[in-house]
């Protein structure tokens, strides 16, 4: 018989128990340590001593807000002197950085043209001066008898044409007639002789002293012939009869072929303008003796009653003396005269160039010898005492500078030194550079004994606003609350909140308005380390261990 099957074995389905009693006392033990180590962090931590607290007493003091800037030093007092009179540079006696005084000549052009014009217009001025001088004193008896004379002779003159003519008047003019006639005649009679030609008798003349001279010819050369065989011929009689022989031969040729040529065209036309010349001379003789004859125009008459008239106002003038008009013409041009003299004295001025003030030569410009025009400048002279600085600032900051404001400025180059100046001008617009604007401010410095070169770089602190005598805190005790501003104050009974009205402020100080008396004790809030946490972390974190430190 089989024996039966086995009965399968009933799962165990009870949980281990967590809290025995090894496990809890365990638990006691990370307990009682933990609570040990925060004991003894908190003794630590309480051991320390409390950080002290730092006051200041609310005074009377200044709060100034200030703009920085930066610039550099620009002369004020500068001139590019020329010349007001152009011409050749005689001297140009200074170099850069020669030290001038003001009168000093530095520079000259060569006056010669300039003083022949002042001399020029000063004789003018004295010939002016002069005529008015005469017409001023009484009339010379020369001048009145020359002016009696010519009033005379226009008064003759215009009787003459009103009567009949005279005799003598007659006979001249006929005389010019006839003069004109045997003028006419013999030009005529040139004329003709040019024409015809040679006669015989000057042909037989010419042909005469032809042959006479071409056998004196022949004679001398017979003679040289017979002593051409000595070495010094030429210097015997015969050479010399021989060529005074042939000089005379060839002149007497030149005569006969001019006898015998036709008449020039040239000479032709001359006589021809000597018979016209002659022939209008004649016509002019002619009328003159048939208006003399006839009696004078009406023309004639009335321009020597004209000549009548003006003869006598001039004779009237000499005796009269001169007008009012006359003197004040003659006084204008005394004027003129001595506005050319002034002038000429000042274009002669102008051919130096003369230091206006006390300086330094900055700059020259030309040599001796060269010329220069009116208005080239030639030297330039700076004052280096006379100075400003311009200085560039940000656009936030151009809005709160004004002119007048105060300012300091100092220089790298010059350590330790502090230059007081004011605001002079401030640009209208700004300037724009790498998108960033900002705008030119210029400062006059205080009058200076130092020389501060044109171009030196400074730092420019310019005060904006300024409150004196107000009460004053550092910025450090100002604490802000939501949108109220509070200091905390120690009173005899402790620290008081208080809320305070601001002013103005810099970077240091702030304006307190109300909130606050003159004597009152601030506190200025320190920084501090903060004190070191108890890391109580440790302790969850071992209880957190201990269930997985203990079995299974």
């Amino acid at each position: 018989m089989s024996s039966p099957a086995p009965r399968p074995a009933r799962p165990n389905t009870r949980r281990p128990r967590f809290f025995t009693p090894m496990r809890i006392a365990a638990l006691m033990v990370v307990l009682v340590a933990a609570l040990g180590v925060g004991y003894v962090s908190y003794q630590r931590v309480s051991a320390q001593p409390a950080p002290a607290v730092q006051t200041t007493t609310v005074r009377l003091g200044t709060v100034a807000v200030t703009v920085a800037a930066s610039g550099s030093v620009v002369d004020t007092k500068q001139s590019r002197l020329s010349f007001g009179s152009s011409g050749k540079l005689n001297e140009l006696p200074v170099n850069v950085g020669d030290s001038v005084k003001a009168g000093q000549t530095l520079a000259t052009v060569d006056p010669a043209p300039y003083q022949t014009k002042l001399d020029q217009a000063q004789s003018a001025l004295r010939q002016a001066q002069i005529k008015l001088d005469q017409l001023k004193a009484s009339p010379a008896a020369v001048d009145v008898s020359a002016a009696q004379a010519a009033y005379d002779s226009a008064v003759a003159k215009l009787n003459d044409l009103a009567g009949p003519p005279s005799d003598s008047s007659l006979d001249s003019a006929q005389q010019s007639v006839d003069s004109a006639q045997a003028a006419l005649q013999k030009a005529q009679n040139d004329l003709a002789t040019l024409q015809a030609g040679p006669t015989q008798d000057a042909i037989t003349i010419a042909k005469a002293d032809l042959a006479k001279k071409q056998a004196a010819l022949q004679q001398a050369q017979g003679e040289y012939d017979k002593v051409s065989w000595h070495p010094d011929v030429a210097m015997l009689p015969q050479a010399l009869a021989l060529q005074q022989a042939t000089i005379d031969y060839q002149s007497s040729l030149a005569s006969y072929n001019q006898t015998m040529a036709p008449p020039k065209p040239e000479d032709v036309a001359a006589d021809q303008k000597t018979v016209e010349s002659a022939q209008a001379s004649l016509q002019a003789a002619e009328s003159s003796l048939n208006e003399l004859k006839a009696g004078a125009k009406a023309s004639d008459l009335e321009a020597a009653r004209s000549a009548v008239a003006q003869a006598k106002a001039a004779l009237d003038d000499k005796t009269a003396g001169p007008t009012a008009q006359d003197v004040a013409l003659q006084q204008e041009a005394i004027i003129v005269a001595q506005t050319n003299v002034n002038q000429a004295e000042l274009d002669l001025a102008n051919t130096k160039i003369v230091a206006p003030f006390d300086g330094v030569v900055a700059a020259v410009s030309g040599n001796p010898g060269e010329q220069v025009g009116a208005g080239t400048a030639v030297v330039t002279l700076v004052d280096p005492l006379a100075v400003r600085v311009d200085a560039t600032v940000d656009e936030t900051d151009v809005a709160k500078i004004a002119v007048g404001q105060s300012a300091q400025v100092t220089f790298d180059a010059l350590t330790g030194q502090t230059f007081n100046g004011k605001v002079i001008a401030l640009a209208p617009s700004g300037t724009v550079q790498q998108g960033v604007v900002s705008y030119l401010v210029s400062v006059q410095l205080d009058p200076a004994k130092q020389v501060l070169p044109a171009g030196l770089t400074a730092n420019v602190t310019i005060t904006v606003n300024q409150k004196d005598n107000v009460l004053v805190v550092p910025n450090r005790a100002i604490q802000v609350q939501g949108r109220s501003r509070v200091v905390e104050v120690e009173t005899a009974t402790g620290i008081e909140t208080r809320q305070v009205q601001v002013g103005i402020s810099n970077d240091q100080l702030t304006e307190i308005t109300s909130g606050l008396q003159q004597g009152d004790k601030v506190i200025i809030p320190s920084t501090s380390t903060a004190a070191p946490r108890v890391n109580v972390g440790g302790l969850g974190g071992g209880l957190g261990g201990g269930p997985g430190g203990f079995g299974r």
